[in-house]
Parts: structure tokens; C-alpha cells; sequence
């Protein structure tokens, strides 16, 4: 293993490398790294990085300017760093500066949750309402009661949309 140090400012923090490495004797190792965001047609992308570049969770052009209406948070907005914790503290953020810049977005813009259904569908996106959520959390707790668990989640998306009946995976 590779000794890494984050460097940066909150909420920017990017691991390093040291240099200095470690071994570790075990029986088993389960890989988890290697996330990289993808670009959002309509969205600059920063490839090298794997992100949206944001300034304060707006998205930001080249040069630097926010783009009026389109925000970022998480992982895309800042990279695969933090926790839970870190991302609600940086979706809190990205909110403010959406609360913030509310009364000077075009009224056409806010169409809310009316609005989400068919920028989906046009996109040939599918979604799952809070009905079927509700539908695959039963699902999950009655997989895991047999075996003592709360739950057992579905490991594929398949699955988890047909208990709900909708079949297939999202769309791409």
C-alpha cells in the first residue's frame, strides 16, 4: 500500500502519495477506488480531474464565470473525497448558492418537480418514484429477515427494478 496525505482546502481535499509504502499480510482484499465522474451533455467537464468545476457549487465555464442555473455537489462537484458528512455539508453549500441566486434565474427555470418528469423522459432517463423505493425497501427487509439482517440489498439494478415491475436497467 501507498501512504497518502490530503492536501487542499476543505471541502477541495485531494489524497497524494508519499512515497512511503506499507505491506499488509491478509487473506482477502476488496478493491474500492478508482471513481471517476462523467461528462453531463450541456455541462463543462474537467477530464484530468473527473469532475464539474464549481465555485461554491455553481458550475463554472473556462474562464471561470458561473453558468446561470446549473449547480453541482458531491463526488462530481469535488471528486471522490469525504464521507456522508462531507457531502451534506457540501450540498449545503451548493443550496445556499441556489437560494441565493433564486430571484435572478429565469422564470422558465423553475418549473420544479413538474418539470423533473419530462426533462427525464426526454432524456430517455428512468426513474424510480418514492412508491417504488418504498416497493424495493419492503423487498429488501423481507430478503434480509431470513438471515437475521435489516436488510439485504439488491446487487444488481435488474433486480431491484423488477421487484418494483419496472424491468431492465436505466437507460444510458
Amino acid at each position: 500500500m501507498v501512504r497518502n496525505r490530503l492536501e487542499g482546502a476543505p471541502f477541495e481535499r485531494v489524497a497524494r502519495e508519499t512515497g512511503q509504502t506499507e505491506t499488509l499480510a491478509c487473506g482477502l482484499l476488496f478493491r474500492s477506488i478508482g471513481y471517476s465522474g462523467v461528462p453531463v451533455a450541456g455541462a463543462p467537464f474537467d477530464a484530468k480531474r473527473g469532475v464539474i468545476p464549481t465555485r461554491d457549487g455553481r458550475v463554472v465555464d473556462a474562464a471561470g464565470a458561473p453558468i446561470p442555473g446549473l449547480y453541482a455537489a458531491g463526488w462530481i462537484k469535488r471528486g471522490p473525497t469525504g464521507i456522508i458528512g462531507t457531502n451534506r455539508a457540501d450540498s449545503v453549500a451548493s443550496v445556499k448558492s441556489l437560494l441565493a441566486d433564486l430571484a435572478a434565474l429565469p422564470q422558465d427555470s423553475r418549473r420544479g418537480s413538474k418539470g423533473i418528469a419530462p426533462l427525464l423522459e426526454a432524456r430517455a432517463v428512468r426513474s424510480v418514484s418514492y412508491a417504488d423505493w418504498s416497493v424495493i425497501d419492503a423487498a429488501e427487509v423481507a430478503r434480509g429477515r431470513p438471515k437475521g439482517k435489516p436488510r439485504e440489498k439488491f446487487t444488481r439494478v435488474e433486480q431491484m427494478l423488477g421487484c418494483c415491475g419496472r424491468a431492465g436497467p436505466p437507460a444510458p
